[in-house]
């Protein structure tokens, strides 16, 4: 890592690198980057400080290290939407994806909605920069949108409003987990199932609210 790219000037151990990233990222999650204390970064990490200082001098320095490589790791584990299969099949596993993803980057999605809760722009300029690369799984998804549009498979929706929808029913339900677990018992007691079970109403419901249905004159 450099200095060029948001961290120190001097290279970490792999061990030590992780623990402050992981920590780093537990603690911006918890409370925001404004919240976020470096001795509690360092605690959570179970360094000393000064070391933490060393590698990175100051909060905002480790908040824009993290955030990016952070970010960099999560994109990575998505998946293009598969091409030239049917609508059906790239939504199913575009939810399947994105779901199981933020299962295993809970910490990650919990950042996000700190970040949009401060107002802070780093997340939208990465998210945008994401939307704009070709070839990236979102970039895929909403031209499969389009594509699906153009040849009738699915009614005319705006696809930036679709997947804004995708993507919110994908990640809410994480972010609001006591609440979610207060109201579906399923989540209380098996959560993985619970996941599963939303998986498949996600599809349900937003596959069969875009396709084109034939309309009875009866």
């Amino acid at each position: 890592m450099t200095i060029e790219q948001g961290g120190p000037a001097t290279a970490m151990e792999p061990d030590t690198e992780a623990r402050i990233f992981e920590a780093a990222l537990r603690v911006f999650a918890r409370k925001g980057r404004d919240g976020a204390r470096m001795q509690e970064i360092a605690d959570e990490a179970g360094i000393h400080r000064p070391l933490l200082h060393y590698y990175f001098r100051t909060k905002q320095q480790l908040y824009e290290a993290v955030a990016r490589r952070m970010f960099q790791q999560f994109m990575e584990t998505f998946d293009a939407p598969p091409g030239g299969v049917g609508f059906a099949d790239t939504l199913r596993a575009f939810i399947d994806h994105y779901v199981d993803t933020v299962y295993a980057h809970q910490s990650m999605a919990m950042w996000m909605v700190a970040e949009n809760m401060a107002g802070n722009p780093l997340l939208g300029e990465m998210l945008a920069e994401a939307f704009a690369t070709e070839g990236s799984p979102q970039r895929e998804m909403e031209q499969a949108i389009q594509r699906s549009i153009q040849v009738g498979e699915i009614r005319p929706v705006d696809p930036k409003q679709l997947m804004l929808t995708i993507v919110s029913g994908c990640v809410f339900f994480f972010v609001a987990l006591p609440t979610v677990k207060m109201m579906n018992p399923l989540a209380r007691d098996d959560f993985e199932a619970f996941v599963e079970q939303r998986k498949a109403h996600l599809f349900e419901v937003l596959y069969h609210g875009l396709v084109k249905r034939e309309v009875s004159n009866a």
